[in-house]
């Protein structure tokens, strides 16, 4: 089989579907890694073309992995009476949504018995987080009641068979290890997930942590649970850290993910770490992270993901997107701020890093010492370097790199949205503590001199979305090597009307807006040129 039909079908895949879900496991693949959790969705009040919305605003980081859809998704909301079922939130958040998924079978509020008038007024007449989370615990469904167990289990089989289609990855309740009544909640879920849904893998978030303390004591605890045969009832460890800036970061988390492995293999299990919840916040006193700032929590949006994937992480997915204010914990942490609803350095950056790894078939750390080195093996074929280091260093990477130069592109600290790229030599490499990402250079750019050298097949055009769009559509461009790309919008007429990049891409996907404020409504046509190639798709501007 020839590497470019392979790539073909790749691209084909990546642009335009198949009947796989994105970013599931396919045949041994892992898809996408990168993920992002919590603070997207509104209350259903909200209406359906706001969560639409949302979704289309997450499209333009990429097919990303996504989890906890919010309010209107627990179990008391879902169902909140025996004879009485609410799918409105739901049903409008997986409505035509794209993205992988990770879906919680018991919400974001625990497991507390939903027909015993747990609803939003008592919620908001608890007032905090920890009285609403002790009011749970004192009312939890008992799974060693048989009424109790079998309006447990008709829910799950409800929920599941609603949604399976198509979505693999269950995870029975965020942070769930807490219940009092916890192993039979795991196993009893677990079985009857299997029950409607064979192919369904099963998350359980075993550990959750932001000090040694408290890592600790779920250790512990897990360790009992392993101990009574529980590795049987999940197909997935799953892992939440929020540690605490510093300069043994890098090494305390190396630490806790050791420490969770080593727990597994001694009860001989084999099973995937993902971790579903991990950010740093940009306050500038965080009660989670210490003193921060948008820079500091730009560097983190590279550093968390890139350390537990050296760590042999699976998948990792950042804490959250836009819904953290400022009587949480979390404020800050999310890439789009609460106040001002506009993206923040982070949310640049993590888009960034899901362009460069997201899709890497393996890992290896280079260096960890006072300059962090890894190499990811991208899946067409290609390395990414991500390298940082405690103050200002020169690295050489001739070894590795087949080109005498080096392209470096910097992540997003301040404003603006595109990153700076710069070519250096591979031997003289600067690193600091912001983190570069580093690929081949090109001796002999695609361009004048190598016009002759070009082919279709070097470059594709993937068609925009959403199709028909209002204000903005996004364009998928993927070249296989460095060229320079001109992407351009011509009306009926075949006049241009709009320029939307003019300028040299790095081998690999990309992902191009086009703001379409103050243009008409009606056909246009966008045509992306490389040297003497053009290729050209259709564009609905609806208003």
């Amino acid at each position: 089989m020839s590497r470019s039909y392979i790539r073909r079908c790749f691209l084909y895949v990546f642009f335009f579907g198949t009947g796989l879900t994105l970013g599931q496991e396919d045949s041994g693949r892992v898809g996408m890694r990168l993920g992002i959790n919590g603070g997207m969705y509104p209350e259903i009040e909200a209406g359906a073309s706001v969560i639409h919305s949302i979704t289309q605003g997450l499209d333009s980081l990429g097919m990303v992995w996504l989890r906890h859809p919010g309010k209107g998704t627990a179990w008391f909301e879902v169902q909140p009476a025996i004879d009485q079922w609410d799918w409105r939130k739901l049903d409008a958040v997986l409505e035509g949504n794209a993205h992988p998924w990770v879906i919680e079978l018991y919400g974001q509020l625990g497991t507390v018995y939903p027909f015993g008038g747990f609803d939003r007024d008592v919620m908001e007449a608890l007032g905090s987080k920890q009285a609403i989370m002790d009011y749970i615990k004192a009312h939890e469904v008992d799974m060693q009641d048989a009424v109790q167990r079998a309006h447990a289990e008709q829910y799950v089989k409800t929920f599941v068979s609603r949604y399976k289609a198509g979505r693999e990855f269950w995870e029975i309740g965020n942070e769930g290890i807490g219940s009092s009544n916890r192993f039979d909640l795991v196993t009893l879920s677990y079985t009857w997930v299997k029950e409607v849904h064979p192919e369904a893998r099963v998350m359980l978030t075993a550990l959750v942590g932001d000090d040694e303390n408290a890592f600790a004591n779920d250790l512990a605890e897990l360790d009992t649970l392993l101990s009574r045969g529980i590795g049987e009832y999940f197909d997935i460890a799953n892992l939440h850290w929020y540690g605490r800036i510093g300069d043994q970061f890098e090494a305390t988390l190396e630490q806790r993910v050791r420490e969770y492995r080593a727990l597994l293999e001694r009860y001989e299990l084999l099973k995937p770490i993902w971790v579903t919840e991990t950010s740093t916040s940009s306050a500038e006193n965080s009660v989670l992270s210490g003193p921060s700032s948008e820079r500091i929590q730009a560097r983190h949006a590279v550093i968390r993901p890139v350390v537990f994937f050296s760590m042999g992480v699976e998948k990792v997915f950042w804490h959250d997107y836009k819904e953290t204010y400022s009587d949480n914990p979390f404020y800050q942490c999310n890439l789009i701020d609460p106040h001002t609803l506009m993206p923040k350095p982070s949310y640049h950056t993590y888009r960034l890093l899901v362009r460069k790894i997201g899709f890497f078939d393996d890992v290896e750390t280079l260096r960890a010492d006072d300059v962090r080195l890894y190499r990811f093996g991208i899946s067409d074929g290609r390395n990414v370097f991500v390298a940082w280091s405690r103050g200002e260093r020169v690295i050489d990477l001739s070894a590795w790199l087949q080109t005498s130069d080096a392209l470096i592109t910097h992540i997003i600290e301040e404003d603006g949205e595109r990153p700076e790229e710069t070519s250096v030599f591979a031997s003289q490499i600067p690193v600091s503590e912001s983190p570069v990402f580093i690929e081949e250079g090109c001796d002999c750019p695609i361009g004048e001199d190598q016009r002759s050298n070009l082919n279709p097949e070097m470059f594709t055009l993937g068609q925009n979305y959403p199709n028909p769009f209002n204000a903005f559509t996004l364009i998928p461009v993927f070249v296989m090597a460095p060229a320079r790309v001109r992407l351009v919008v011509l009306d009926l007429l075949g006049r241009e009307v709009a320029s939307i990049f003019d300028g040299r891409l790095v081998a690999g996907n990309h992902t191009l807006r086009w703001e379409a404020e103050g243009h008409p409504g009606g056909l246009y046509f966008c045509r992306m040129e490389v040297g003497e190639f053009r290729k050209i798709r259709r564009l609905v501007l609806s208003k």
